[in-house]
C-alpha cells in the first residue's frame, strides 16, 4: 500500500510541474490546439511517468537475474508446513489488524473517495444518456438535435445538440448551432471524458480543477477562432457581449454561454494579436520537464539498500551494523521440542552468543528485542543497518540434524534490494560451507513478514532441527557461523 501512496505522490508532482509550466509559458500563447494537446498529454504523462522512472542509485550497480534463486523456491514448500514456529509467525504477520497502519488508512480512504466519484460520474452520464435517448430527436445539417430539457439548453452533449428547432430559423440560432457543431467536429467530448475521469482519480489535487477549467476555455477559444474568422472578430465579439448570462452546470456538455466573466475573457483573447509562429519553439520545454521529473523521482523514497551496496564491497575491515532478530518471544513461543525446549529461548541465547562473536570482529550488533518479549514483526523489520538476520530453528520429528536453511525475500518494491538479498544469501551459503557447516541452497520465500517489511538486506536462517539440540547451540557452531557472516561482506 505504500507503493500506492508513492505513486499518487509522483503523479501529483508531475501534474504540479506541468501546470506551473503551462501557466508560465504556454497559457499566453494563441496556439489553442497545441495547448489542448499539452494539457491532455500532461494528464496521460503524469499517469505513466512513475512506471518509467529510473532510480539513480541503480545506475551504478550491475543488474543480475535471480533466475537461479527462483528455480530453487519450490524446494521449501514441504518444510514450511512442518516448522510450526515459522508458520506461527507467518499467520500473525498476515493478520489485518497487525499490519494495519495510518498509511493503509489514508490509502484506503483515498481509494474509497475516488471510487465514489467514479461511480457518481458514471451514474450521471448513464442517466443523461438514457434521458437523451427518450427524447424526440431530429436531424439538421447531418447532426442529431433534441429539444431543451432540464438545465440543458443551447449546448451540445456528446454528439447531440440541444436547442429549440424554431431557433434554427433565426440568425442568432444559426450561430449557436455553428458554435455547438464545432465542438462536435473538434471531438471536445473526448477531452471532457478524460479530464473528468482524471479529476475523479486525483480529486485531492487543486491543480486538476484548474487544468480542467483551462481545457474547457481552450475548447471555447478554438471554436471562437473558427467563427471569428467566418463572421469577423468585431461582429462575433458584439454577439457574445450582448447575450444574457445563462446558467449552465459543469459537466460533459459544451455551451456557448457560461458566465459574463468568461465571455469577457474570451472576447479579450479573440481580439488580441495572435502569437508569432516563432513562439512555437517554447514547446520544446516539455523535454526538460520530462527530464526534471525523472531526476526528481530518483530521490523519492530511495532504497536504503543503495547505500548499503556501496559499503558491501569495501572489505571486512570496515565495521558493519548487523541486526540480529531472535525469532518469536513473549506469548509467541515458536516451536517446542519433544523434551520441552522452546524455540524463543533458544533463538535468544543463540543471538546473545552470536552478538559477542560478531562484536569481537569489529561489527556493531543490535538485537531486535531486548528480552523475552512479544514484538510485532513490522516493528522488528523497521530498523536501520547493513544487514538483518532473523534467527530460527526447524521443528522436525526425530533427532536428525538438518542443514542451515537460508531464506530471502523476492518481490519487494525495489529491484536493487532484491539483488542484494540474493547476493548476500548465496555469499553466506558459500561461506558457511567453507567453514565446515552444512548449508542448503538459499531459497526465495514471499510469505515472511520480517523479510517483506525490511528496507535493508534481510535473511532468515533456520539453523538446526530443535529436536536435535540438547539445551543450547554449541560454541563451535556459533564461532563458525559468525566467521561465515563476517566473510560474506568480503565476497
Amino acid at each position: 500500500m505504500n507503493s500506492l501512496l508513492y505513486y499518487l505522490f509522483e503523479v501529483n508532482c508531475s501534474l504540479v510541474i506541468g501546470a506551473v509550466l503551462y501557466f508560465l509559458v504556454f497559457r499566453q500563447l494563441s496556439f489553442f490546439q497545441w495547448n489542448r494537446y499539452f494539457i491532455l498529454g500532461l494528464c496521460l504523462l503524469s499517469l505513466l511517468l512513475p512506471f518509467g522512472t529510473v532510480r539513480l542509485g541503480e545506475l551504478f550497480l550491475p543488474s543480475a537475474s535471480p533466475a537461479l534463486a527462483f528455480g530453487q523456491s519450490n524446494t521449501l514448500t514441504h518444510s514450511i508446513g512442518t516448522a510450526s514456529g515459522l508458520v506461527s509467525e507467518v499467520e500473525m504477520a498476515d493478520s489485518f489488524w497487525h499490519s494495519f497502519s495510518i498509511g493503509y488508512g489514508i490509502a484506503y480512504g483515498y481509494l474509497l473517495v475516488s471510487f465514489v466519484l467514479l461511480c457518481r460520474f458514471a451514474f450521471r452520464y448513464i442517466r443523461l444518456y438514457r434521458r437523451i435517448g427518450q427524447l424526440s430527436q431530429y436531424k439538421f445539417d447531418g447532426f442529431t438535435m433534441v429539444a431543451p430539457f432540464g438545465h440543458y439548453a443551447n449546448c451540445s452533449v456528446q454528439h447531440v445538440i440541444v436547442m429549440e428547432e424554431d431557433q434554427l430559423n433565426t440568425p442568432e440560432g444559426k450561430l449557436i448551432f455553428e458554435h455547438e457543431r464545432q465542438h462536435i467536429v473538434f471531438n471536445h467530448c473526448r477531452d471532457k471524458w478524460l479530464i473528468e475521469i482524471f479529476r475523479c482519480l486525483y480529486w485531492l489535487n487543486p491543480f486538476v480543477y484548474w487544468l480542467r477549467r483551462q481545457l474547457y476555455l481552450l475548447h471555447e477559444y478554438q471554436v471562437d477562432e473558427v467563427l471569428a474568422n467566418r463572421y469577423g472578430n468585431s461582429g462575433y465579439a458584439r454577439f457574445l457581449l450582448t447575450q444574457t448570462q445563462q446558467p449552465c452546470p459543469t459537466g460533459l456538455q459544451s455551451s456557448l454561454f457560461k458566465n459574463r466573466h468568461e465571455l469577457v475573457e474570451r472576447v479579450q483573447v479573440m481580439m488580441s494579436k495572435p502569437s508569432s509562429k516563432k513562439a512555437r519553439w517554447q514547446y520544446v520545454l516539455t523535454i526538460p520537464l520530462l527530464g526534471l521529473s525523472l531526476l526528481f523521482y530518483s530521490f523519492i523514497n530511495p532504497p536504503k539498500s543503495t547505500w548499503f551496496s556501496t559499503s558491501l564491497k569495501e572489505g571486512s575491515n570496515r565495521s558493519k551494523t548487523i541486526i540480529l532478530d531472535p525469532g518469536h518471544g513473549g506469548k509467541d513461543t515458536g516451536g517446542i521440542s519433544s523434551f520441552g525446549l522452546e524455540e524463543k529461548s533458544l533463538t535468544w541465547e543463540t543471538c546473545l552468543l552470536l552478538k559477542q562473536e560478531l562484536e569481537r570482529k569489529g561489527h556493531k550488533v543490535v538485537l531486535s528485542r531486548a528480552a523475552d518479549e512479544y514484538k510485532l514483526l513490522r516493528d522488528r523489520s523497521n530498523v536501520e543497518g547493513d544487514l538483518l538476520l532473523s534467527i530460527h530453528f526447524d521443528n522436525v520429528k526425530g533427532k536428525q540434524s538438518l542443514p542451515i536453511r537460508i531464506l530471502y525475500q523476492s518481490g519487494v518494491s525495489h529491484t536493487m534490494l532484491e539483488e542484494l538479498n540474493r547476493k548476500f544469501a548465496f555469499s553466506l551459503g558459500q561461506m558457511l560451507q567453507q567453514n565446515g557447516l552444512a548449508a542448503g541452497t538459499p531459497a526465495i520465500n514471499t510469505k515472511l513478514a520480517i523479510l517483506r517489511g525490511a528496507k535493508i538486506p534481510a535473511l532468515l536462517l533456520e539453523l538446526e532441527n530443535i529436536n536435535a539440540i540438547d539445551k543450547n547451540v554449541k560454541p563451535e557452531f556459533i564461532h563458525k557461523l559468525a566467521q561465515a557472516i563476517d566473510q560474506s561482506f568480503e565476497d
